[in-house]
């Protein structure tokens, strides 16, 4: 259904990929999958035609359809774009509805034949299905995000299409409307080529990944936990490979010098008189260049020794306030045109892990806000111990400067020096020149990683996280969730990413009444995962990096610290 063959595409004058082949079989589901900035994007505007390739061939067999992540600004309504998803029937809708009786003539009889007349009947219920009733009059540009993502999906019900491509069809949407995603991809017919960092909804619905890497793809058969499996066990049989080859490396040197040796002795020793030892010496220069060739042949075939992907390193310090009671909300109100709470009442204590979960507009970030103090109740009180530091990420990245760079804006929330700036920057993927790029010019993923190096500095007893995944990719995800992991402090999390609230053990749910819950039924912590990072924070040396970004060792930086 899909196909790519050889595919190169240059971005800025520079390959973003080339050589790139894949295949998608119909009735297969797809993940693109990859670190940010590898290219997945690209990859569909050009299966759309968006974009064309410097070389290469791409087969389309089938007709697309699209739900991009994408901000809408102009005036239509939502339910004249779902109802734009039939194409055909909305151009006999509105002849048929203009009130221009020739106009209405004309196009009544093809119109009662595809029963365009219940097209804006099945738009309603395509918006009623996602979560949107009541919506129908919206402005696509007044819609949130996520609303935005389910007008997409509603519209594409809407029409008959074999290919359906997703890009991070996950971000903003509720988990009721994940679900439903879900389903709606089980049970459609076509084939579907997803963009997702989504573990849970990759393991729900991919039957193949494709990795993205270094303008490559290769392909595993299965969803995400396959996938898992694929790399570990590549790992380690690339890993023995190399060991392999460097012990027939050695071995072949070792023969090599020691027949050059012998070679060289006994060329010294031979005389003109003695054939004998003229054929010895030459035997052994006969044996020393068939060791030198074996050894060609061996780098010939020389195996790729494993690499570590680039992932940040990152652990939260934290010595918890000692108090047992950090928040008591006492019987208070707070809404907007409607309320959202009424006469809620909990605490929040020492070392709490806490979930706030419920559909889109059921209160989650404002309650979250009125918790951590953005925000004050309308009626009832919230304490606040006098002593506890709260370090707050919010999804609109709103505490992040507008302008400078991100290395000003490191700077300037800490006392560190450059140099120290630096290097923690580079802990976070930031190098070389990149530290001096304007805020403003970061994409949505680099000022996630900003933020929460920020809230390194923050020294909090409480991570207040308000959808701190939906601009990162997973290996960034679950370096940050294996950090979280282990971070000794307390933590409120507001998440469209099941696998990450694995990290709590209380539930706060929204919706027609507030419900506080104790999580009995938590899944089992990767512990592979946690012992693997903190052995790469405390294991990989330190390396402090100098303003042409040259890499000094802890060490050394240490002992010229001294010297000074």
């Amino acid at each position: 259904m899909l196909s790519m063959k050889q595919v190169r595409f240059d971005h800025d004058r520079q390959p973003l990929f080339d050589n790139v082949s894949f295949d998608v079989a119909a009735g297969e589901r797809a993940v693109l999958f990859g670190q940010n900035g590898s290219g997945k994007t690209t990859l569909f505007k050009l299966l759309i035609g968006e974009l064309a390739p410097q070389s290469g061939s791409i087969d389309v067999l089938g007709t697309i359809g699209v739900v991009e992540q994408t901000v809408f600004d102009g005036e239509e309504t939502a339910l004249d774009y779902v109802m734009q998803g039939d194409l055909a029937r909305y151009n006999l809708h509105l002849a048929v509805t203009s009130g221009d009786s020739a106009r209405v003539l004309e196009a009544y009889d093809e119109a009662l034949a595809v029963d365009a007349f219940a097209l804006e009947l099945e738009a309603r219920q395509a918006l009623k299905r996602l979560g949107l009733d009541g919506h129908d009059s919206s402005r696509l540009r007044e819609l949130s995000g996520g609303e935005q993502t389910r007008v997409q999906l509603a519209r594409l019900t809407m029409r008959h299409v074999d290919i359906v491509l997703l890009d991070e069809p996950t971000n903003h949407l509720d988990l009721d409307s994940i679900e439903w995603l879900t389903r709606w991809v089980d049970e459609f017919s076509g084939t579907v080529l997803a963009i997702s960092h989504d573990r849970q909804f990759i393991d729900d619905v991919a039957t193949v990944i494709l990795e993205l890497n270094e303008g490559t793809i290769v392909r595993y058969p299965g969803n995400y936990t396959a996938y898992k499996h694929q790399k570990a066990e590549e790992r380690v049989r690339d890993e023995r490979a190399h060991a392999r080859y460097m012990a027939r490396k050695s071995e072949l040197l070792d023969m090599i010098a020691q027949y050059k040796g012998w070679h060289l002795k006994a060329k010294a020793t031979a005389s003109v008189r003695s054939p004998g030892a003229q054929k010895g010496a030459a035997n052994l220069a006969v044996k020393m260049k068939a060791r030198e060739r074996k050894l060609e042949q061996l780098e010939g075939t020389r195996p790729e020794r494993p690499k570590d992907a680039a992932h940040i390193s990152v652990r939260f310090q934290a010595d918890p306030l000692e108090a047992k009671t950090w928040i008591a909300v006492d019987d208070i109100s707070f809404g907007y045109d409607d309320p959202l709470f009424e006469r809620l009442s909990l605490t929040v204590n020492r070392g709490d892990r806490i979930s706030i979960v419920g559909p889109n507009g059921s209160g989650k970030t404002t309650l979250l806000k009125l918790l951590i103090g953005e925000l004050a109740p309308e009626t009832g009180d919230i304490k606040r111990h006098p002593k506890l530091k709260i370090g707050y990420f919010s999804q609109t990245l709103a505490r992040l400067p507008a302008e400078g760079t991100l290395l000003e804006a490191l700077l300037a929330e800490s006392d560190i020096t450059e140099t120290e700036a630096r290097t923690l920057l580079a802990h976070f993927l930031f190098r070389r020149d990149e530290v001096y790029k304007p805020i403003r010019e970061a994409s949505m993923g680099e000022k996630c990683r900003i933020a929460f190096l920020i809230l390194y500095f923050s020294d909090a007893d409480l991570l207040a996280l308000d959808e701190p995944t939906n601009y990162l990719d997973v290996a960034t995800r679950e370096q940050i969730e294996a950090a979280l992991e282990v971070y000794r402090g307390g933590l409120i999390l507001i998440s469209h990413d099941r696998t990450f609230h694995r990290l709590t053990d209380r539930t706060i749910e929204l919706g027609e009444t507030v419900r506080v819950l104790e999580s009995g039924d938590t899944k089992p912590v990767d512990v592979d995962a946690t012992l693997q990072t903190l052995e790469t924070l405390t294991s990989e040396p330190h390396i402090f990096f100098d303003e042409a970004g040259n890499g000094i060792p802890l060490a050394e930086s240490e002992q010229n610290r001294r010297n000074k």
